[in-house]
């Protein structure tokens, strides 16, 4: 990190004119990085480092996501983390406070009432019993066929390091099996999972897999190359 760049951010990060995502987008523009390629870099995806530089924080997915995410892209421009997370803590702070309440949708005006008889109750039981059937029998194809989400928040991707250990964190389907080279991780009622894990000198290869119980399951790679602390490395 150059010290010219972090005292840049702690002078503008002091200002008005400048939200934290525009000195985000401003700094990666200095440095001809594009978006998608910073995305790939630090392992977040496109849409949340644009909401990010945007201001746009209801669209990114929870505020302890959401500061991880800004930690890491903190650390990819070379900028103060701990003034980072202070500035977005603020500025979502006044997003919340200030989000629109939901619109409520216009009644519709209620329609003149049918009249019932017995041979329309039952044809209407029976048109409901058959959508019934058919939107079971979709639900469990569509269970049979689709494999869990999972997201890795933490670590990005090729990370380097000097730790001996990092922090997993991420996000699945509830009732999933998470797995970290074969080491189950415990995973919450609502899918969330957080584990240290060991690592060694050299390039460590995490394999993260999540498992739904019919056997379908998504994969996730992470590459750790960690550094002696006396080999001389940054």
């Amino acid at each position: 990190m150059t010290t010219d760049r972090l005292d840049s951010f702690r002078e503008r990060s002091v200002g008005l004119a400048d939200t934290l995502g525009e000195r985000f987008r401003r700094l990666r523009e200095e440095m001809h990085v594009s978006l998608e390629a910073a995305a790939r870099k630090i392992g977040v995806q496109p849409k949340h480092l644009r909401a990010i530089e945007q201001g746009r924080y209801g669209d990114l997915p929870g505020p302890v996501y959401a500061k991880n995410f800004v930690r890491q892209y903190a650390r990819f421009l070379e900028v103060h983390e701990a003034t980072a997370i202070q500035r977005f803590e603020r500025e979502y702070a006044v997003a919340q406070r200030f989000a629109p309440p939901p619109t409520l949708a216009p009644a519709k005006p209620v329609a003149d009432r049918a009249i019932l008889t017995p041979r329309g109750i039952r044809r209407g039981l029976i048109v409901l019993l058959a959508l019934a059937v058919l939107v079971y029998l979709g639900v469990e194809v569509r269970n049979l066929a689709a494999a869990p989400k999972l997201i890795i928040a933490s670590p990005p991707e090729e990370l380097t390091t000097i730790e001996r250990s990092v922090e997993l964190t991420g996000s699945t389907d509830p009732e999933t099996t998470v797995t970290a080279n074969g080491k189950p991780i415990l995973v919450d009622r609502s899918g969330h999972f957080q584990e240290l894990l060991d690592l060694q000198d050299g390039l460590n290869t995490i394999v993260i897999r999540a498992v739904r119980k019919r056997g379908n399951a998504t994969t996730i790679v992470r590459k750790i190359l960690v550094q002696s602390s006396n080999s001389g490395g940054e």
